[in-house]
């Protein structure tokens, strides 16, 4: 699991951009793609690299490795390093190259530290420095990437130094031993100086490496004529505005893999979904364009690729997606200095939900100030927990809000399936006194096309008449003073006033009280024991307690002992995040309803005109990134945010609460789906 080093600033949101994981296309025959500036592809054949063998005891001892080659013209210049010829070795192609690398590890990110800072620290963790990258707009200052140096990610000696010329760099490589894992360029009153991070190039994963810096062209045409893989690509300012590179490679790679200059965040994209492939490096470069390195992908959806987030805002997004960061290049936009990061799979399966789970709820409550908890359950994987802030277990209650609506609308359809109601009947066959009432069918109410005014609208100040109890009757006074929006069944428009109805029919023709059978039909044979539907303040002792941020006053208040009956049927339920995902399973198996009522509940929908959000009846369907679609329903009241998502058959499960409780709450919620359910 990755670590937090830095006191971490207050989280700001910034457009995002994601490579979004698709099915591997069948690619092109193994080889080396390359993309110009223009997006012009041309093939270069790839070339096996003669690999001996060099020995070295550790750090800083001298090898008998050859001098380096080196070669300049007017365009660029070349520094390569080959490994002394010997006795041949089999080439170990993942050895302290951490982009082919997807095991577990510990992992750190750092920025603005200096190249002494940053050692110390590997040192101190048992880590080594993977990639470095100088800070834009600083002299001595870095950001890094550390993995712990142990199991898959061990190399026998590493280094980090600075304040090397070029010449420098491959003395030094080859003085110890070692190839270049990252080198960062930065200017002095001296011209270009180097920080360079080192690992082993000895033994079985000793390969050839070269590093050559020139303009597109240059570049380019090395790659092409040497074979080699890109490792990492690094624009830079060679004068008047002159873009140039600095580009390291090394030797031949059993992957496919592919490199971009100056190309589009959707070039980018749709080079390496077309490919099946995953990036391992991208940089921005100053005229908003990007570049970017990719493999074949062999392991599975990942994390992606992001751009214009804070180093800080990077970090985590890394660690909620249960990824390990490999790359962390910063650029100045607008006077801001933001970050281009690539992830990479660190876990798989159970680790990596539950580093979703557990960092999603943690940053969540942290950044609020106040509480969260979360459970996701999977047939295959487990069940993940995770509660943060004022909350004593799992088993705490939390005022659900509007999921209470699928509940109240597999209730109406139970009666449908006993034949006490009729979808396509009028409210007024039920419920006598609805404004239109003779025109709108309970289908209508379920899907939200009645056209019904929303109550909530118009209820008095909720920070004076919180703790103040309501009839339904006098809620459906309230939508009764409005005329109704449009024809039912014309278009769709939420409105909490259409399961008010539901709630009332459902009294009408059971003859009990909503609460009651609720809890005779639904909530007692389902076993939801630490669900109700209170009618008043009365909140279990053990609970999520609730915070608003009241506008009127500019002040934090508790909500946690509102008075429930204020939100009616449509989301007056208290709940425990594991009872909604059972309900939820029992519902999408078919189990409450019965196999043709949840058919029917899940057809016919109606489109909200929310991207891919669609109206079922009590449930929302959505198509996330990755294809997949997710049957969910959400709620807010002052004080609770709830959220419960689930796959198509119900086998992966999710749900999460947390209060929100100031005037800007920082929310992962889209982020949280789309990681569990296209990333696991």
């Amino acid at each position: 699991m990755g670590r937090r080093l830095l006191s971490l600033l207050v989280i700001l949101l910034f457009p995002l951009a994601l490579a979004a994981p698709v099915q591997a296309a069948p690619g092109p025959p193994p080889g080396v793609v390359v993309g110009q500036q223009d997006g012009r592809v041309a093939r270069a054949t790839p070339k096996v690299p003669v690999v001996g063998e060099t020995r070295s005891g550790g750090h800083l001892v001298k090898t008998t490795t050859e001098a380096p080659e080196r070669t300049e013209d007017g365009t660029g210049a070349m520094a390569r390093a080959t490994p002394r010829a010997g006795t041949a070795a089999a080439f170990n192609e993942s050895y302290g190259d951490d982009q082919y690398l997807t095991a577990p590890t510990q992992w750190w990110t750092v920025n603005g530290w200096t190249i002494e800072q940053i050692y110390d620290y590997a040192q101190s963790q048992g880590a080594r420095v993977s990639d470095i990258a100088h800070q834009p707009g600083t002299q001595l200052t870095f950001t890094a990437t550390l993995v712990k140096n142990a199991g898959a990610f061990w190399v026998r000696s590493w280094g980090l130094y600075y304040g090397l010329t070029d010449q420098g760099v491959v003395d030094l490589a080859n003085y110890t031993g070692t190839r270049p894992a990252s080198v960062a360029r930065y200017w002095t009153a001296d011209g270009w100086r180097f920080a360079v991070a080192l690992v082993d190039n000895t033994g079985d994963g000793a390969r050839p490496w070269w590093w050559y810096y020139g303009d597109t062209s240059f570049v380019l045409a090395q790659q092409q004529a040497t074979g080699a893989r890109p490792v990492k690509l690094r624009p830079f300012d060679a004068g008047g505005g002159t873009r140039w590179y600095d580009l390291l490679m090394t030797g031949w790679s059993s992957q496919q893999f592919w490199w971009w200059l100056g190309g589009s965040d959707a070039q980018i994209n749709n080079l390496a979904n077309q490919n099946g492939a995953r990036l391992v490096d991208a940089g921005r470069n100053a005229d908003g364009t990007f570049n970017a390195i990719m493999l074949r992908n062999t392991s599975g959806p990942g994390p992606g690729w992001w751009y214009g987030l804070g180093h800080d805002q990077l970090n985590l997004k890394t660690l909620r997606k249960g990824a390990r960061l490999i790359s962390a290049q910063g650029y100045v936009d607008n006077g801001q200095t933001l970050f281009v990061g690539v992830m990479t799979r660190e876990t798989t399966g159970a680790d990596q939900a539950r580093a979703m789970v557990q960092n999603t709820m943690l940053h969540t409550a942290w950044l609020n100030g106040t509480s969260a908890i979360a459970e996701l359950s999977d047939g295959t994987l487990g069940t993940f927990q995770a509660h943060y802030g004022d909350v004593s277990g799992m088993d705490v209650r939390v005022r659900v809000a509007s999921v209470s609506k699928t509940f109240a609308a597999a209730e109406l359809l139970r009666l449908a399936a006993a034949g006490q109601v009729s979808l396509g009947a009028r409210v007024s066959q039920y419920l006598p006194g609805v404004t239109g009432g003779d025109q709108i069918t309970l289908r209508n109410l379920l899907q939200h096309t009645s056209g019904l005014y929303n109550f909530t609208e118009d209820l008095p100040s909720f920070g004076t008449t919180m703790t103040q109890g309501f009839t339904n009757q006098q809620l459906l006074d309230i939508v009764n003073r409005h005329a109704r929006l449009f024809t039912p069944g014309s278009r769709y428009s939420y409105s909490n006033s259409n399961y008010l109805v539901i709630g009332m029919i459902i009294e009408r023709v059971t003859g009990r009280s909503y609460p009651d059978q609720m809890s005779r039909d639904l909530i007692g044979p389902f076993g939801l024991t630490g669900t109700s539907v209170p009618t008043d303040t009365a909140l279990s002792s053990v609970r999520l307690r609730g915070y608003w941020w009241n506008p009127d006053t500019s002040s934090r208040v508790e909500t946690t002992g509102q008075n429930a009956s204020r939100w009616a049927a449509g989301g007056q339920m208290v709940s425990t995040i594991p009872e909604l995902n059972l309900f939820y399973k029992y519902l999408l198996a078919g189990y409450v309803t019965g196999a043709s009522w949840l058919n029917e509940m899940k057809s016919n929908l109606v489109y909200t005109g929310q991207g891919s959000k669609w109206a079922g009846m009590g449930i929302f369907r959505t198509t996330l990134s990755c294809g997949k679609n997710v049957w969910w329903h959400d709620g807010r009241i002052p004080g609770y945010r709830t959220w419960s998502v689930h796959s198509e058959n119900g086998q992966r499960s999710l749900s999460w609460a947390y209060s929100e409780g100031s005037a800007n709450p920082v929310n992962f919620d889209d982020e949280f789906i789309d990681n569990v359910f296209c990333l696991l």
